[in-house]
């Protein structure tokens, strides 16, 4: 049976920072807001609250400067839809941090890096494993007090409902059909629509669909509940998807896929850009020296996700291995995880069943681009110039190898529905759908492209929460 209920002004579907921010926008500006959460427990699964909690802008501090700013995100950005996307982040980065502040935030500086200056407290990335990585932490203390804030503003959070479709009406979104545990399906009619359910890293036929032909070969090394309804509801209503063949997320052991010790830290994005990532022939497959979520993106696109390996020396291994927060060495072997080792790159290559003779090919090729400088000219080339979290490419000289399998670890999926510069969807003719919004990991435009740029998860979601709020609230005040 399906029912109705009386209307609000503002339905946010999803309880992560996008939608927390947005619902609170608007509540405090005294429009009626309601919250839908499709977890049912108090800590419901979000990848905002097991978030690093570093609040950065295309690997910049948001302090940097606007026109800095917006350059950084252009660059990170190949599959950028709409530089109108960039000026706004740039633009409210750092308003959206004071809001942040006002609103129980705790900031600090997290790491040595410029891009860590402001990380949510306390501060996590500093335990391995799932377990103790996020508890208590920054991104978990700050979604608990956002949610306090909406109460106090007057707004409603129902935890255990599922928006399943939108209520589209001569092309205006007049509300959402959503199902609450134990109760009947019904409509909540509302002026505005905001979808932020954290896109569809955790629906395996979409994942299939987009990303990778064996989804149970991936980590998932964020919270897993993006399942891509509002994706889904928006494209029924007619909305554009864009990128939806990217995902954010980190190089990791092999074994991460069945122990949650190995994720989501520590990582093997600087390693992987050091030495050379080969597929299980022992070939070349990925440009390593775009960083971490280019090589993860390209591990995922294998048709066995699971027989791709980092090789490096002991060199290399005693320096990238030890670099940046919770680094894998010594961390993976404490943790159990398997490094295969041998004196020569032969010997290698035969413990993990290996053509000795194509991976040592490899690596000679690799070898003498590096020191005549062409390594642009290998199949598939080499950027030259690192990305964040990247070391420059080192030579594979030994003595001694080693070879570490790999897994990609999907944290969120970049690519969803295509927003304007306030958030609001766009049909697929470009056009802003009235009534209907979205931010976060479900939408699409902003990330991703050839180089799988990345900006920034966690601001991606609060500007375009915010700014998706303020919309609602002009055209409220519009109608009135």
């Amino acid at each position: 049976m399906s029912s109705a209920t009386s209307g609000v002004d503002f339905v946010v579907v999803g309880g992560g920072l996008a939608g927390l921010v947005s619902a609170n926008r608007a509540a405090e500006a005294g429009l009626s807001v309601t919250l839908l959460e499709a977890g049912s427990e108090t800590r419901y699964a979000a990848n905002s609250r097991y978030a690093g909690g570093v609040l950065h802008l295309a690997f910049l501090d948001v302090s940097a400067g606007t026109e800095a700013l917006r350059r950084a995100i252009v660059d990170a950005s190949a599959g950028l839809r709409d530089e109108a996307l960039a000026d706004a982040l740039a633009v409210d980065g750092p308003r959206v941090v004071e809001w942040l502040g006002l609103h129980g935030a705790e900031f600090g500086k997290g790491g040595k890096y410029p891009f860590m200056a402001h990380m949510l407290k306390p501060f996590s990335l500093r335990e391995t494993g799932f377990q103790n990585h996020w508890r208590g932490k920054g991104g978990d203390l700050l979604l608990d007090r956002l949610e306090a804030s909406l109460l106090a503003a007057g707004g409603r959070l129902l935890r255990g409902a599922r928006a399943d479709a939108l209520e589209m009406i001569d092309g205006r979104c007049e509300g959402v059909w959503v199902q609450v545990a134990g109760e009947a399906r019904r409509l909540i009619s509302a002026r505005a629509v905001l979808l932020a359910d954290g896109g569809f890293s955790g629906n395996p036929d979409m994942v299939r669909q987009y990303i990778s032909r064996r989804p149970e070969q991936l980590c998932k090394r964020g919270a897993g509940t993006g399942m891509g309804d509002g994706i889904r509801m928006a494209q029924a209503a007619g909305a554009l998807l864009t990128g939806m063949d990217r995902f954010y997320g980190h190089v990791q052991h092999a074994q991460a896929v069945e122990d949650e010790s190995l994720w989501p830290y520590p990582v093997l994005d600087i390693v992987a850009s050091s030495g050379i990532v080969v597929d299980g022939a022992g070939r070349r497959f990925a440009d390593e020296g775009l960083g971490g979520v280019a090589v993860a993106n390209a591990i995922a696109g294998l048709d066995e996700p699971l027989s791709s390996f980092v090789i490096v020396d002991e060199t290399i291994w005693e320096n990238a291995g030890r670099a940046f927060l919770l680094p894998p060495n010594p961390a993976l072997e404490r943790l159990g995880a398997t490094i295969h080792r041998a004196p020569d790159l032969h010997g290698l290559a035969a413990s993990i069943g290996m053509d000795p003779s194509v991976l040592a090919a490899t690596a000679r090729d690799y070898n003498a681009a590096l020191a005549d400088g062409r390594l642009g000219a290998l199949s598939p080339p080499r950027t030259v110039k690192p990305a964040m979290l990247a070391t420059g490419a080192a030579p594979l000289t030994g003595p001694g190898f080693l070879a570490i399998p790999l897994c990609a670890g999907i944290t969120y999926t970049m690519g969803g529905i295509a927003i304007d510069a306030q958030g609001a969807a766009l049909d697929t003719d470009g056009r802003p759908m009235a009534g209907l919004y979205a931010a976060g990991a479900s939408t699409g435009g902003i990330e991703g492209g050839a180089n799988s740029g990345y900006v920034g998860g966690l601001m991606k979601a609060a500007v375009f929460g915010l700014r998706s709020a303020e919309a609602v609230i002009q055209n409220r005040l519009t109608q009135a």
